[in-house]
């Protein structure tokens, strides 16, 4: 017997991890469970039995890149971050574009958390809020100087395609992103 699967397009913001995750609970309590999430935002979910299913996300790029050459060279980070948290009970659903995405069932009506700490919550915006200013940096001279690639590229029709409909709104993307996470920090360390 095959299993029934549908896909859904949903686009949710980095800034806006909670509301992804109550909606994942939601399809979970309605029979439908994650299995896969494409770049573009379309989900696959599997038919399953109607559960009360916690979805945890956690943006986790290149953890070995970050940890291994301050700490122990030889240990694999990634594999060490994924064992701790299913040592804890969550079950890894999948890895997108750094996002790695965890279930686990909520019991006693308790939706569990993987960071339980303000620190550790906001170090996941962090990571993404650093990796969007790293972007935003690169991409910016060209967006504030576009007349030196028209030159380079004789104001052929590509360059103004490539700077006015993919630079210049790329830049702008991340530096709105890059303050609704900022201003998603800030509300954290209110609570």
């Amino acid at each position: 017997m095959s299993e029934t699967l549908i896909k859904k397009f949903k686009c949710f913001w980095s800034w806006e991890l909670e509301q992804e995750q109550q909606w994942l609970r939601e399809m979970a309590s309605q029979g439908w469970h994650l299995k896969a999430r494409s770049f573009f935002g379309v989900y696959s979910f599997v038919q399953g039995e109607p559960a009360d299913i916690a979805y945890a996300l956690d943006y986790t790029p290149g953890l070995n890149m970050e940890f291994g050459t301050r700490l122990e060279p030889d240990i694999n980070y990634e594999q060490f971050y994924r064992q701790m948290i299913i040592d804890a009970g969550w079950e890894h659903v999948l890895a997108s574009l750094g996002w790695q995405y965890w279930r686990i069932p909520v019991r006693n009506g308790k939706v569990p958390e993987i960071f339980t700490d303000t620190a550790s919550k906001k170090s996941k915006y962090k990571r993404r809020l650093l990796e969007m200013c790293i972007f935003n940096f690169a991409l910016f001279p060209t967006a504030i100087y576009p007349p030196a690639m028209l030159r380079q590229w004789d104001n052929s029709l590509a360059a103004y395609i490539i700077i006015f409909g993919l630079v210049i709104p790329t830049c702008l993307y991340f530096s709105y992103a890059s303050i609704r996470i900022y201003l998603r920090m800030r509300e954290m360390q209110k609570i």
